[in-house]
C-alpha cells in the first residue's frame, strides 16, 4: 500500500507535461509575433509547411490531372485539329523569330550593345500554397542547399509567378504577384508605358503610377521593365485591361493554368557605382552688361550674311534685329547696282574712243581737235609729215587694249 501511495504522490509527470505545453505555446506565440516573412524563423516555418504541404497537395494535383485527362478525351478531335492549325502558324513564327534573332545579334555586336541575358536557373515544383486575407504565397521544394537565395525570380511556362522571400534548407517561400506586399515595375510591350503592378489579393493586380495612361491599350502585353534592378527585363506578366472600377489592371499570364513546375533564376542586382555621382556646379547666367564681352570657348563665328545676335532674347528684339539687317542688305544691293552702272558707262566711253581712233587711222586723217603745222596753207598734210604731226590718240586710262 505504501508503494502505491508513493507512486501517486511522488510522480513528476504532470509537471513535465505542463512545462512542455508551456514551451510549445511560447514558441508558437514567438513565431507568430516575430515572423516577418523572412529570416531563419520563416525558413524553418517554410520547411515545416513544405513537408506538410507536399503530402496534402499530392491528391489535389492528382485530381487536377484526372480532370484534365477526361476533358482531353472527350474533346480530342477538335483539340487535335486546333493544335494542327496552331502548329502550322507557330512554324512560320519560328522561322521569322530565328531570322529576327540573328539580325538582332548582328546589330548588337555591331553597336556593342550589352544585352541582359536571362540565366537558366533551377527547376522546382510548387508543393504548397497558402492564402489569407492579405497574403498569397507558396512553397517550392528548393532551398539553400540548391543555392536559392532571397529575391530569386520565380516563373512558369506562362510568365512571372513571383519572387522568393524566405529560404529554408530544402524549401523556399514564394511571394505571388497577387499578394498585398508584391510590387513589380512593369511596362507595355508596344507603348512602353511604365507602371507598378501592385497585388491586391485578386487575379489581376492593379497598375499604379501609370506614366502614360492615355497610351496604354486594352489587351496590350505587359512585361517586366527591369527598372528596379532586381527583376530582369522582358519577363511576361500578363495583359493590360480596364477594370469595371475604371482602373488599369493586368491579367496574370501565370494564372492561365495551375502552377506546378516553376523555374527559379537569380535576380539582376546591378551593382551601384563605386564613386558617388555629384551634380556639376553651374555658373549663374551672365548679366546684360557681361554679354558685351567676347565669348571664349566652342562658340562658332557667325556667317558673313547672318543677322547679329540680339542682346535680349525677346520676340521684339529679334524682329528689330531682322528688320535692321534687311535694311542693310537692301542698301548694299543698291550700292552694288550703282557701281555696276558706272562701270558699264566707263566701258562704253572707252569703247567709243577706241572706235574713233581706229577710224582715224584707217582714213589717215587727223582726229578732230588736234593741232596742224604752223604756216601751212594746205588742208591735207603730206604723207611723210602726217604721222609725225598727228600721232595716234591714246586710249584713256582703264580702257581695254586692242
Amino acid at each position: 500500500m505504501a508503494r502505491r501511495g508513493n507512486r501517486r504522490t511522488g510522480g513528476a509527470g504532470p509537471l513535465i507535461g505542463v512545462a512542455v505545453l508551456s514551451a510549445l505555446i511560447t514558441a508558437g506565440v514567438t513565431i507568430l509575433v516575430t515572423d516577418q516573412r523572412s529570416g531563419s524563423v520563416a525558413g524553418l516555418a517554410s520547411d515545416v509547411s513544405g513537408a506538410i504541404g507536399g503530402v496534402l497537395m499530392s491528391p489535389v494535383r492528382w485530381g487536377e490531372s484526372i480532370v484534365s485527362s477526361t476533358g482531353s478525351f472527350f474533346g480530342g478531335a477538335d483539340l487535335n485539329q486546333k493544335l494542327k492549325e496552331e502548329n502550322r502558324a507557330l512554324l512560320q513564327w519560328r522561322d521569322q523569330a530565328k531570322a529576327m534573332a540573328e539580325r538582332l545579334d548582328a546589330y548588337e555586336k555591331l553597336h556593342g550593345v550589352k544585352a541582359e541575358q536571362l540565366p537558366q536557373g533551377l527547376t522546382g515544383r510548387l508543393i504548397s500554397e497558402s492564402s489569407g486575407p492579405f497574403a498569397k504565397s507558396g512553397i517550392v521544394n528548393l532551398g539553400a542547399k540548391a543555392g536559392i537565395k532571397v529575391n530569386w525570380i520565380v516563373m512558369n511556362q506562362n510568365g512571372l509567378v513571383g519572387r522568393v522571400i524566405a529560404v529554408g534548407s530544402d524549401t523556399s517561400r514564394v511571394l505571388f504577384l497577387a499578394d498585398g506586399d508584391s510590387r513589380v515595375p512593369v511596362m507595355g510591350e508596344t507603348t512602353r508605358a511604365r507602371a507598378i503592378a501592385i497585388g491586391d489579393k485578386t487575379s489581376a493586380p492593379r497598375l499604379a503610377h501609370l506614366n502614360t495612361p492615355t497610351l496604354m491599350r486594352d489587351g496590350e502585353r505587359v512585361m517586366t521593365s527591369g527598372d528596379d534592378g532586381i527583376f530582369p527585363r522582358g519577363i511576361a506578366v500578363g495583359q493590360a485591361g480596364l477594370a469595371p472600377d475604371r482602373q488599369w489592371r493586368v491579367r496574370l499570364a501565370s494564372a492561365a493554368a495551375p502552377i506546378d513546375f516553376v523555374r527559379l533564376v537569380p535576380p539582376s542586382n546591378f551593382p551601384p557605382p563605386l564613386e558617388p555621382v555629384t551634380a556639376p556646379s553651374l555658373a549663374p547666367p551672365p548679366t546684360e552688361g557681361a554679354m558685351t564681352a567676347p565669348i571664349q570657348g566652342g562658340v562658332l563665328p557667325l556667317a558673313a550674311d547672318a543677322a547679329g545676335v540680339p542682346t535680349a532674347a525677346t520676340p521684339e528684339a529679334i524682329r528689330a534685329a531682322q528688320a535692321l539687317r534687311g535694311s542693310e542688305i537692301e542698301a548694299a544691293r543698291a550700292t552694288a547696282a550703282r557701281l555696276a552702272k558706272e562701270r558699264d558707262a566707263a566701258r562704253e566711253q572707252a569703247r567709243q574712243a577706241e572706235a574713233a581712233r581706229l577710224a582715224a587711222e584707217s582714213r589717215n586723217v587727223p582726229v578732230a581737235g588736234t593741232a596742224t603745222a604752223s604756216g601751212s596753207s594746205s588742208n591735207a598734210p603730206s604723207p611723210q609729215s602726217a604721222p609725225a604731226a598727228n600721232p595716234p590718240a591714246t586710249p584713256p586710262s582703264g580702257a581695254p587694249k586692242q
